[in-house]
């Protein structure tokens, strides 16, 4: 029986040299083989809520960048505006045409952005299928929000919908492309009041995506802090759960070591007390 059960401790000290596990089968270490799947659960809930944040991050990232497109887009209207009211060009149907066409390249560019995708997922769209805006600029999303898990029992919501950002359709001054629209009309027709007037809503519209592209980066700054608390984290029980799982490779070859050796001790120890077989006596 000690030879025997020697045996199975040796053999189970090569197994674990040879896994680098220290758990070579659940009833080997019943204690260490619960600790070690409720870790694996924790690491599966880190790796989920790690691929929600970057997820989030991603989709905060397009937004920002769309945003700051979005305001030089505008500030070129803007410019636009001032030469179309202050240099005269207002008595020249060449020029209110020339000028009328860069507002609306601009109106296009600003359609485009409102459009942008993260994935294949429209980003002002609220939880809408498809793109934000039609063609002729009209919202075609909702008022929904996009919420991801980014910490236990906190969420955060990674979107803004047109509305939010372009301004809404039908206002009191409209949402952004109305407004290009009367001001590209305004400069056709020479009419300084009416280009004043849109000049004015036009910085209104900025001011709003302007608030939108804070907005935005201080849910990016949150979530970057998030984001690192999360991958602390998942370091912490990668280590915790190889402190759990991982033989100590030092620790294993000193005792297969002994283990081997009080083996060969056994063998002699029985070699000397068994009794001697009819081949002993042959010999």
């Amino acid at each position: 029986r000690a030879l025997s059960q020697g045996v199975s401790r040796l053999r189970e000290t090569q197994t674990k040299l040879a896994t680098g596990k220290e758990i070579t089968s659940a009833s080997s270490n019943p204690g260490r083989t619960a600790n070690a799947m409720a870790l694996r659960q924790d690491m599966r809930r880190a790796d989920q809520r790690l691929r929600s944040l970057n997820d989030a991050s991603g989709w905060l990232q397009t937004a920002d960048s769309t945003l700051t497109a979005s305001l030089t887009s505008l500030a070129k209207v803007k410019e636009v505006a001032v030469r179309a009211a202050n240099t005269g060009g207002l008595g020249d149907p060449a020029a209110r045409q020339a000028l009328a066409a860069e507002i609306r390249s601009s109106r296009s560019e600003l359609l485009a952005l409102a459009n942008t995708t993260y994935g294949e997922r429209s980003i002002f769209n609220g939880t809408a299928s498809g793109a934000a805006y039609d063609a002729n600029g009209v919202y075609l999303g909702n008022s929904a929000s996009i919420i991801r898990d980014v910490a236990p029992s906190t969420s955060i919501a990674v979107n803004l919908t047109g509305p939010q950002i372009f301004g809404t359709a039908g206002g009191p001054v409209g949402d952004v492309f109305e407004v290009l629209d009367r001001l590209a009309t305004a400069v056709e027709n020479g009419d300084a009041s009416a280009i004043a007037t849109e000049h004015t809503n036009v910085d209104t519209l900025t001011r709003t995506v302007s608030a939108a592209t804070v907005e935005i980066g201080t849910r990016a700054a949150r979530l970057e802090e998030a984001k690192v608390r999360a991958e602390d984290n998942q370091m912490l029980l990668t280590q915790q759960l190889s402190e759990v799982e991982d033989v100590d490779i030092v620790e294993a070859l000193i005792k297969a070591k002994a283990q081997e050796s009080s083996y060969q001790a056994t063998l002699q120890v029985a070699a000397k007390i068994l009794p001697p077989s009819l081949l002993d006596y042959l010999r």
